[in-house]
C-alpha cells in the first residue's frame, strides 16, 4: 500500500523522467535541424534542395506527424518534377517552403512542450514550500477575519446553550399530538419505525462492515471537503487493496460491537480554512478509523430518517396541500361540462409536489448509502456523483421562485418572497434541542448516549502551541458529516412541518438556507412559525440574510399584514430580488467587495499554475454560479447583465486597455521564463491538447445569449391566448355533444344549464392545466447552448469524433483561436499526449486549492 507521499514521490519521479526526455529530444531536433539547414543552404538548384530537405526532414526525430502535411506526398510530388514538365520551379519552391514551415512547427512543438514542463516544475517546486508562506501581501498570523471568526466560533462551539427539554416537549407534541387523527397516527408510526430501525436495522447482532460497506464510506468520504490531501490520498490507496479493507472492515465491527464504551481518545485537531464567500470553516482532522466509523454510522441513521419522513409526510391527511383544492361541488360541475380532465402530475401543482419532495424536501439526507454526493456549498459536479449538488438544486430553486413571481404578477395575484437562514448554524445548534428532537422521534437512550459523546469531542486548532490544552465542544455539530446533516435534518424538519401546519404552504429549505412564497398571509403566517420554532429551540435568525420582497396590487390593502414580514433585502450569492419589477438582478456592490478580494488572491499567487487555478475557480466558476444559472424566466437582460459585469470585472483587475486575464497570463509567463508572442489558444485551449486551460468566462454565455427567450413575460401572454382559445374549442364540444354522454340522475342538477363561465375554467388553473405547466417549465428552462459549426481548418485538422468529444466550450475555444494554433503547431494539439505529466497534473488539479489569509 502506497503512502500519499510515496504516491507524490511517484508521480513526481514520471514526471521528472518525462521532463528530461522532452528535453533530450528537443536538445536533439534542434542540433539536427540546424545541421540540415546548412547542408542545403549551399545547395542552388531547387529540386536537389527540396528532395535533401525531404530526406533529412524524414529522419529527424518529431513529437508527432503533422495532420496538415503529408511528407510521402511531397516526395511524390518532387520526384514527378525530375520529369514533369508541369511540376515546375513554382511548385518546388512552395514545397520547399512547405517543409522548412514544417521544421518550424516542430521548433514550436519542442518550445511550447518545454515551456510547459517548466510551468510544471514551477507548481511542483512551490508545493514542497511551506503552507504558511502565503505569498505577498499575507503574513503566516492570518487576517483580522480570521482571528474574528475563530473568535466566534469558539464562542459558540465551547460555551453550552441550555434551551428547555419540557418546552420543546410541549411544542413538539402541539404540533405532532394536538392535531388532526391523521397526524397522531403518522407520527406513532414514525416513532415505531425508528425504534424498528435500531433494533433491527442497525442493533447488535449485525455484521456491519466488510469490504463493499468500507468502500462505500470512503467513496462517499472522499466526496465531502473534510478530508486534508493527506487523508484523501491515503482512503484511495485504502480502495485499491482488499487485505486493508478486510483489515479496516474487522477492527470496525469489533467497534461497533463495544460502542457503549466507544471513545474520542486523542483530541481532534481543528483546520480554518478560508471559503470564496470570505466565511472560514472549521474542519476536524480526525482520525481516519474514527471518520469510517462516524460517518457509517451517521449514514445508516440519514438514510433510514429520510425513508421515515417521507412515509410521515406522504401519509393520508398528513401534509396539508399547498394550492386551493378543489371542492367536491367543482369537481362535479367540471367533470360534467370538460369530460375530460388533466392528470395531476401534467399540472403546475404536481410539478411543484414533485419538485419540492424528489429535490428540496430533506435535501441533506442521502437517499441510499451508496450515494455520491459533494458537501452542502460544493459548487461543481463530478462524474462520479449519483445526485444533483446542493448549488444546482439551488440555482433550480431560484429558477422556481423567479418563474412564480412572473405568473403571479402577470395574473393579477399578490406575491412575497421571503428568504432567511438561522446565525452560525452547525455551531450553535444547542446540543440539548438536538436530543429533545431525537427522542421526541424515538431514538432511545443507547444511542442518545453515543451521539452524546460524538458531539463532546476533545478540540485543539492546528496553530495552537502542541502542549494547547483541548477543550470540550458543548453545542453544535461537526462539519460536513452524516451525522451531522442527521442531527441537523431531525432539528429542522420539525421546522418544515410546523410551518405547513401552521401556514398551509411549503417551506423551501435547503441546509439551513429558507426560502418561502405565496400570498401576504400565508407568508406572514408561515415567518411567525419560523420565529416560534427559532425561540423554543434557541437558534437566532441571521438578519443579514433575512428579508421579504412584497410585490402587490396597487389597489390592494395589506399594511397590518406586511408589518409581521422580516425587513430586509431577499439575496442570494449577487442576486437581489428588486420588488419593483419582481426580478433578480446583480448587486454590483457585493461584486464589487469580490473583485478586491479576488485581486488579494491572484496577486499572492506564486506559481503560473497557482494563478490559473485562482482564476478558473474564482474569477469565472465562483462569480458565475453567484450571479445565477441562466434561465428563460431571467430573460436575456440577465444575460447581457452578466457579461457586462465580467466585462467590469476583468477592466478593473488589468487595466481598461488590457487585454484581460490572458493578456495578463502572456505578461506573467514571459516575464518569468522568456518567452515571447504566446498564442492566445496556448491559454485558452484544453490541458488535454496541451494548452494552460486558463477558463474564458464569455464562452459560455455567448453560446446561450441568443437562445435566451428576451421578455419571459411574453410566454405568459401566449398562455392567456393559448387558454381562451382552449376555453372556446371546450365550449364548442360540450353544446355540440358534450352533455349528451352524461345519463344517469346525478347529473339531473346540471342538465340544461349553460357552459361554465371563464372564471370558473381558469379558476384552479394549477390544478387543471396542462397549457400553464408547458409555460412554468418553458419559464424555468434553461437556454440549450447553441455550437459552433465544424468548418474550415478545424474541420481538416480533427477528426469528426474527436470534435464531438470536446465540450461545447471547448468547440467555441477551439474554432476562436484555431488559425493561428493551426499555423504555429501544424495542427490542433500543442503538444504529444504521452509527453505530458498527466498523472501529476490531475493529481494536482484535484487537490484542495489552498485560498490566502
Amino acid at each position: 500500500m502506497a503512502s500519499s507521499q510515496i504516491l507524490s514521490q511517484t508521480l513526481s519521479s514520471i514526471t521528472t523522467i518525462k521532463l528530461s526526455q522532452l528535453r533530450t529530444q528537443k536538445t536533439e531536433y534542434e542540433s539536427r535541424k540546424r545541421s540540415l539547414l546548412e547542408d542545403v543552404a549551399s545547395e542552388t538548384d531547387t529540386r536537389k534542395r527540396a528532395k535533401l530537405l525531404l530526406a533529412g526532414s524524414e529522419k529527424l526525430p518529431t513529437m508527432a506527424a503533422n495532420p496538415t502535411v503529408s511528407l510521402a506526398n511531397l516526395a511524390r510530388f518532387v520526384q514527378q518534377a525530375e520529369r514533369d514538365p508541369a511540376v515546375g520551379e513554382y511548385f518546388l519552391r512552395d514545397y520547399e517552403a512547405t517543409l522548412r514551415g514544417d521544421l518550424e512547427v516542430q521548433s514550436n512543438k519542442y518550445e511550447f512542450a518545454s515551456l510547459y514542463g517548466k510551468l510544471v516544475e514551477e507548481w511542483t517546486s512551490a508545493g514542497g514550500e511551506a503552507d504558511e508562506d502565503e505569498g505577498d501581501g499575507f503574513e503566516a498570523v492570518g487576517r483580522e477575519e480570521m482571528h474574528e471568526q475563530r473568535k466566534t466560533w469558539e464562542g459558540y462551539v465551547f460555551t453550552p446553550k441550555e434551551t428547555d427539554p419540557a418546552a420543546i416537549k410541549a411544542y413538539l407534541e402541539g404540533i405532532f399530538k394536538a392535531g388532526s387523527k391523521d397526524v397522531r397516527r403518522a407520527y406513532d408510526a414514525l416513532v415505531e419505525s425508528v425504534k424498528h430501525f435500531q433494533e433491527f436495522g442497525i442493533g447488535q447482532g449485525t455484521t456491519h462492515f466488510d469490504e463493499d460497506s468500507v468502500s462505500t464510506c470512503i467513496r462517499g468520504m472522499l466526496r465531502s471537503d473534510v478530508l486534508s490531501d493527506e487523508k484523501r490520498a491515503t482512503l484511495r490507496d485504502f480502495l485499491g487493496n482488499k487485505v486493508v479493507l478486510s483489515e479496516i472492515a474487522d477492527v470496525l465491527n469489533m467497534r461497533m460491537a463495544t460502542r457503549a464504551s466507544w471513545g474520542w481518545g486523542e483530541p481532534q485537531v481543528v483546520e480554518q480554512r478560508r471559503n470564496l464567500n470570505g466565511r472560514y470553516r472549521f474542519y476536524p482532522d480526525e482520525d481516519l478509523l474514527h471518520a469510517i466509523f462516524i460517518y457509517y454510522v451517521g449514514r445508516r441513521f440519514a438514510v433510514h430518517l429520510r425513508e421515515a419522513l417521507l412515509e410521515f409526510v406522504g401519509a393520508e391527511g398528513v401534509w396539508r396541500p399547498d394550492a386551493e383544492p378543489i371542492s367536491k361541488e367543482d369537481v362535479h360541475r367540471r367533470k360534467y361540462f370538460l369530460t375530460v380532465e388533466v392528470a395531476p402530475s401534467r399540472t403546475v401543482e404536481g410539478k411543484r409536489e414533485k419538485h419540492f419532495t424528489g429535490e428540496v424536501f430533506l435535501d441533506q439526507l442521502p437517499a441510499a448509502m451508496e450515494e455520491v454526493r459533494g458537501s452542502y456549498g460544493d459548487d461543481k459536479s463530478e462524474a462520479e456523483d449519483t445526485r444533483k449538488g446542493h448549488v444546482q438544486v439551488t440555482q433550480e430553486l431560484l429558477h422556481m421562485i423567479e418563474t412564480e413571481v412572473i405568473l403571479r404578477r402577470k395574473l393579477g395575484r399578490d406575491m412575497v418572497v421571503l428568504r432567511s437562514d438561522f446565525k452560525w448554524f452547525g455551531p450553535s445548534i444547542p446540543h440539548s434541542s438536538i436530543f429533545a428532537v431525537l427522542e421526541f422521534l424515538g431514538v432511545e437512550a443507547e444511542w442518545l448516549d453515543f451521539f452524546r459523546r460524538v458531539l463532546e469531542a476533545p478540540l485543539r486548532f492546528a496553530q495552537d502551541p502542541a502542549d494547547a490544552e483541548p477543550q470540550t465542544r458543548r453545542r453544535g455539530t461537526p462539519l460536513s458529516t452524516p451525522l451531522a446533516d442527521y442531527f441537523g435534518e431531525s432539528l429542522l424538519f420539525v421546522l418544515d412541518f410546523a410551518v405547513n401546519q401552521r401556514a398551509g404552504t411549503r417551506l423551501y429549505r435547503l441546509h439551513d438556507d429558507m426560502w418561502l412564497w405565496g400570498d401576504v398571509e400565508t407568508c406572514a403566517a408561515g415567518w411567525e412559525a419560523m420565529v416560534q420554532f427559532a425561540e423554543v429551540t434557541g437558534l437566532d435568525f441571521n438578519m443579514e440574510k433575512t428579508g421579504s420582497a412584497i410585490m402587490v396590487r396597487k389597489d390592494r390593502e395589506v399594511g397590518p399584514v406586511v408589518e409581521r414580514l422580516p425587513k430586509g433585502d431577499v439575496t442570494w450569492g449577487f442576486l437581489k430580488v428588486d420588488p419593483e419589477n419582481g426580478r433578480f438582478v446583480i448587486d454590483q456592490g457585493e461584486v464589487d467587495k469580490h473583485i478586491a478580494e479576488l485581486k488579494l488572491q491572484l496577486d499572492a499567487c506564486r506559481t503560473v499554475f497557482d494563478w490559473i487555478q485562482a482564476w478558473n475557480v474564482y474569477g469565472v466558476r465562483f462569480f458565475t454560479n453567484n450571479f445565477g444559472r441562466p434561465a428563460h424566466c431571467y430573460g436575456r437582460a440577465h444575460v447581457d447583465s452578466m457579461l457586462a459585469t465580467f466585462e467590469r470585472i476583468q477592466k478593473t483587475l488589468f487595466g481598461a486597455e488590457s487585454g484581460g486575464a490572458g493578456d495578463h497570463l502572456k505578461k506573467m509567463v514571459s516575464s518569468r521564463f522568456g518567452v515571447r508572442d504566446l498564442p492566445d489558444g496556448y491559454l485558452y485551449f484544453p490541458v488535454a491538447m496541451g494548452g494552460l486551460g486558463l477558463q474564458n468566462p464569455f464562452v459560455k454565455l455567448y453560446l446561450i445569449r441568443d437562445q435566451t427567450v428576451e421578455d419571459p413575460e411574453k410566454l405568459v401572454d401566449e398562455f392567456l391566448e393559448d387558454e381562451e382559445a382552449e376555453y372556446r374549442r371546450a365550449k364548442e364540444r360540450f353544446e355540440d355533444k358534450g352533455a349528451a354522454v352524461w345519463m344517469g340522475s346525478e347529473w339531473d342538477d346540471l342538465r340544461g344549464q349553460e357552459f361554465m363561465s371563464h372564471e370558473e375554467y381558469v379558476r384552479y388553473r394549477e390544478r387543471t392545466s396542462a397549457l400553464l405547466l408547458n409555460t412554468y417549465n418553458r419559464l424555468m428552462a434553461e437556454p440549450v447552448a447553441r455550437d459552433v459549426e465544424l468548418r474550415g481548418e478545424v474541420k481538416a485538422a480533427l477528426e469528426e469524433e474527436e470534435w464531438y468529444a470536446l465540450s461545447g466550450y471547448d468547440r467555441w475555444v477551439v474554432q476562436l483561436f484555431c488559425k493561428d494554433m493551426i499555423a504555429r503547431f501544424g495542427g490542433l494539439n500543442v503538444v504529444d499526449k504521452g509527453l505530458l505529466p498527466m498523472g501529476l497534473m490531475t493529481m494536482l488539479r484535484e487537490s484542495r486549492f489552498k485560498w490566502q489569509g
